[in-house]
């Protein structure tokens, strides 16, 4: 997989309570540029790999913590993924996102083609995540969504 990549194109390795063993095999072979942790794991052993590490927070958990908190919970966290489901519900009061974290934040969860331009206008994140927004089945990625999702979040970047 790492070597079907066009250079300069990073890697991320995607976790969830995965065994050190099984951690340490992936980032051997794969060499990935950052590790996205979504389970329990602490901000010592997500850093224990010797690689940039990405914290994905669920909204049920960052709701209730403040920046401080957050950054004393992972405090060497490269960049924070914050997942956001309500955010294909249209909403406008973007006041739950949490300020001040200091460091890259992607926002993730409902962002779909329709909805990718305003979320980056308004919130200004360093990027955004999508998977089931441009899915035609699970798995499986629809091509015309895809570009209808690079020409909207391409456009709002250019208007910032």
């Amino acid at each position: 997989m790492r070597h079907a990549l066009a250079p300069l194109v990073a890697s991320v390795a995607i976790f969830r309570d995965n065994s050190i063993e099984d951690i340490r095999e992936i980032v051997r072979l794969l060499r990935p540029s950052l590790i996205e942790f979504h389970g329990d794991e602490d901000d010592m052993r997500m850093r224990s790999f010797g690689v940039p590490y990405a914290r994905a927070l669920r909204r049920e958990e960052w709701a209730t913590m403040n920046a401080a908190a957050i950054h004393t919970r992972y405090p060497n966290a490269a960049v924070f993924v914050l997942y956001a489901d309500e955010i294909a519900d249209g909403a406008t009061d973007w006041s739950w996102m949490p300020q001040g974290l200091g460091k890259p934040v992607i926002l993730a969860g409902g962002i779909v083609p329709d909805n990718v331009s305003t979320i980056i206008g308004a919130l200004g994140p360093w990027g955004v995540s999508v998977l089931d927004g441009i899915e035609f089945a699970p798995g499986r990625m629809d091509g015309d969504r895809m570009s209808r999702f690079l020409l909207e979040s391409r456009g709002a970047d250019r208007r910032k």
